[in-house]
């Protein structure tokens, strides 16, 4: 029987995402990278040596070239994708790329319509769609365990001491500071997919505003309120609390906390017991539940199933099954515009709105010269 070839993956950014990327496609039997590319060639060898990449560059040209990648993952400044995109889609290469997807919804609308007319597919890194807590909520939901959903609240906890923030906060001429969101549009397709999964509305009213905290130079706090014809959606950004990715829903008959760290879900819904005998129901429902939740976890870390960026492999796979079989991509086009029209939303509403405490934030036309001199 003969052994289908592995996918020829390469890979343009060798930042740090790139690490996460390059380890989680090292799982996988249905492709192998082939190559690593980085204008800054230093980073790309370090990469490769990492990960057993035989091949480094610095020109995305030459690496399509002499390489021939099946697909490129896109994992530069966001200011770059567009440009990248489109190039690696005319060279014949199915892309997936990294949040954010574009700057802007213009540029997502080339970037699709470069993949249809290449015959190619293109995927974004909503990668927590597909985390294994993510995919039991959703089968919970749609089995009807809390009714009809009618709010959905995502929070997204971010302090700028880590790594990454702290970086930001010290360079005024960062290019996530140079993006038209900001510091948000960095990050916030995650907590915003969260929602979209399941408020569907194509265009649901948006308001927001972002605000500085503790006299930061640019706007560091983000709320979003979204309004659809049967649900709501809140999208809290915050750098005061600590780091965290929890979602909660809200149906007609109860609510579901998914911590996306814990890798817990946990269920409210009304006692059923009348008087003192509800004080005693709800903790107990609550520790059958964690007892569940530990349960379930100690099983994953047995099977080394446990890892931060689980959804992100699963997500490579599907995608990696729709090139094979030349299906639909795991997230459809459609998908990946609404959201950036979303995005798009949300931040023209903090730019029209109140100005107390905001700092201005580059025109979401200028962009930085990465895609130039990679």
């Amino acid at each position: 029987m003969k052994t289908k070839r592995k996918l020829r993956v390469g890979i343009v950014g060798c930042g740090q995402i790139a690490d996460a990327h390059l380890q989680e496609i090292a799982k996988l039997d249905n492709a192998e990278v082939v190559a690593a590319c980085d204008m800054h060639r230093d980073l790309a060898m370090q990469a490769a040596a990492r990960f057993g990449v035989p091949n480094v560059f610095e020109c995305v040209d030459e690496m399509v070239d002499e390489c021939r990648p099946d697909v490129v993952h896109v994992t530069t400044p966001a200011q770059t994708h567009h440009d990248l995109a489109v190039r690696l889609l005319q060279h014949g290469c199915h892309v997936y790329v990294e949040k954010p997807v574009a700057i802007h919804a213009d540029e997502v609308e080339s970037i699709l319509a470069a993949a249809t007319d290449a015959n190619r597919l293109v995927c974004v890194g909503h990668d927590q769609l597909f985390d294994p807590t993510w995919i039991e909520c959703r089968r919970r939901i749609d089995a009807g365990e809390i009714g009809d959903v009618r709010h959905v609240e995502s929070v997204l906890g971010y302090p700028l001491s880590g790594q990454f923030g702290a970086l930001v906060v010290s360079d005024p001429n960062h290019w996530v500071r140079r993006l038209p969101g900001g510091l948000f549009q960095n990050v916030i397709s995650h907590p915003l997919y969260r929602i979209t999964d399941l408020l569907l509305d194509g265009r649901p009213a948006v308001t927001a505003h972002w605000f500085a905290r503790g006299g930061a130079a640019f706007p560091t706090e983000l709320r979003a309120h979204l309004q659809g014809a049967t649900m709501t959606g809140m999208l809290v950004f915050d750098t005061g609390i600590e780091a965290q990715r929890v979602t909660r829903i809200y149906g007609t008959a109860g609510c579901l906390e998914v911590d996306l760290d814990g890798q817990t879900i946990r269920r409210r819904q009304k006692a059923r017991l009348p008087g003192a005998f509800a004080k005693i129901e709800t903790p107990w429902r609550q520790w059958t539940e964690a007892s569940r939740n530990l349960g379930r976890n100690l099983l994953r870390f047995a099977r080394s199933e446990i890892h931060y960026f689980s959804g992100m492999r699963t997500l490579f796979d599907a995608f990696y099954q729709a090139i094979g079989v030349g299906g639909e991509p795991p997230i459809s086009d459609a998908e990946i515009l609404r959201v950036t029209q979303i995005m798009d939303a949300i931040f023209e509403e903090c730019r029209d709105g109140p100005a107390d405490d905001e700092q201005p934030l580059h025109d979401a036309r200028l962009r930085p010269s990465f895609a130039d001199s990679v």
